[in-house]
């Protein structure tokens, strides 16, 4: 029989080896995560309770209802600006055609007149009134009276007067070409010089200056009609002997060889006819290569003692054909003093075809109105000619819309009208200062 203290140990051993046994395998689990013991639960539960996210919070539901209120206002007042910006894009845009429109359908005016100055002088090298302000005229040559007569009628020379502004017309009689002065006859003689006298009446009526333009072109040398001009000056001097407002021009654009000294014998058998009747009258003289050539008559100007201080040299460019050179000459002439009319002048080619160079015509603009010099610009007619000032389409002699002139034309008129919109071009020719002087 197994004493008591044999079965203790007995119970004691096995209770230890259960003891074992439960320990050992509670610590694999342990370290293997395959059981989770009280404590740990309670850590996960509160970790996971940590790391889900919170549940979006769900706004109220007039909170919701506002902002898509907001949204919708602030949408439509986005779309209301973008209608009032086109409405107004629109409206302004119908506003300037509807002011073009208006513009060339209506007569055009030149707020901005030129002045009249009485009797005027050449003294060194420029123009002035009796009281030495120094004046400017600024005007229009005809084309070929013989052929566009009624462009210096007394209308169309109110009109340049009221609505151009301008102070000053030249009438161009064309003495070789066809039905030119010197060779149609006695009846077209007649005819022209009643033409001149209308003219000559209107521009005094209009306080305007008038040039008579003894045109010779095809002639080349004026001494080819030079009893013809002395007939002319002597008559039209005598019968504007007390009219301060008439200026002798007594030849355009001798060429081809015609040399100084020929327009100096020229000018020293007519000038004379001129200055029996009236001894202050302007008179312009033309210069060689088609009124280019200052230099010769710088170099030998006519004898002022034999002819009187009232006699300026005329200089003609076409800004496409003449350009930096040629202004250089020009300017150079003007700083020594020689005084220098642009009896004419335009923007196209010397031949009148192609277009407008609107580059070299700014900056013969502006050498114009750096030494304030006299011109007249070629040529009031509608001829096909890109120099005519009138489209040839237009029929009208007075009375023009914008867009019944040329390009020639409108840059001319916004010009006088100081709308000429100045585009970007290349530095003007160095121009030496000219001393200040009173100017109207």
């Amino acid at each position: 029989m197994v004493g008591k203290k044999q079965r203790f140990r007995t119970v004691l051993l096995i209770i230890i080896l259960a003891v074992a046994i439960v320990g050992g395998v509670f610590g694999v689990s342990y370290f293997t995560d395959g059981v989770t013991f009280p404590w740990q639960v309670a850590a996960t539960a509160e970790e996971h309770q940590q790391a889900a996210p919170e549940p979006a919070k769900e706004e109220p539901k007039l909170v919701i209802k506002e902002k898509k209120q907001e949204e919708a206002a602030k949408k439509e007042e986005e779309l209301k600006k973008a209608k009032e910006e086109a409405d107004k894009k629109a409206k302004e845009e119908a506003e300037k055609e509807a002011k073009e429109k208006e513009l060339a359908e209506s007569v055009i005016q030149n707020d901005n007149k030129m002045d009249y100055y009485g009797a005027i002088l050449v003294e060194d090298g420029k123009l002035y009134d009796e009281v030495r302000n120094e004046v400017r005229l600024t005007g229009i040559s005809t084309n070929n009276l013989s052929w566009y007569p009624d462009f210096a009628s007394a209308d169309a020379i109110k009109f340049l007067k009221s609505n151009l502004g301008i102070n000053v017309i030249r009438l161009a009689l064309f003495t070789s070409d066809y039905d030119g002065y010197c060779v149609a006859g006695a009846d077209k003689q007649q005819e022209l010089k009643k033409i001149i006298d209308e003219a000559v009446q209107a521009a005094t009526d209009n306080e305007m200056y008038v040039i008579l333009d003894w045109h010779t072109l095809n002639d080349a040398n004026p001494n080819e009609y030079k009893s013809e001009a002395i007939q002319f000056f002597g008559e039209m001097v005598r019968k504007y002997e007390s009219n301060e407002n008439v200026i002798y021009e007594i030849c355009n654009e001798p060429n081809d060889d015609t040399t100084w000294e020929d327009i100096k014998a020229y000018a020293k058998e007519v000038i004379p006819v001129i200055r029996r009747v009236n001894g202050t009258a302007l008179i312009l003289v033309g210069t060689p290569d088609g009124c280019t050539d200052l230099d010769s008559a710088l170099a030998d100007p006519l004898d002022s003692d034999a002819f009187g201080t009232n006699i300026m040299y005329t200089y003609h460019f076409n800004a496409r054909t003449q350009k930096s050179s040629d202004r250089n000459t020009l300017s150079n002439a003007l700083e020594d003093g020689l005084p220098v009319f642009i009896s004419q002048y335009s923007y196209y080619p010397a031949d009148g075809v192609g277009d407008l160079d609107k580059h070299e015509a700014a900056r013969w603009d502006d050498l114009l109105d750096e030494y304030n010099l006299s011109s007249c610009i070629w040529n009031l007619s509608n001829s096909d000619e890109g120099s005519a000032l009138i489209n040839h389409s237009c029929d009208k002699n007075y009375d023009f819309n914008y867009d019944d002139l040329s390009e020639q034309g409108k840059h001319f008129f916004d010009k006088l009208s100081e709308n000429r919109k100045k585009a970007e071009i290349p530095e003007k020719d160095e121009i030496k200062d000219s001393k200040e002087i009173k100017r109207r």
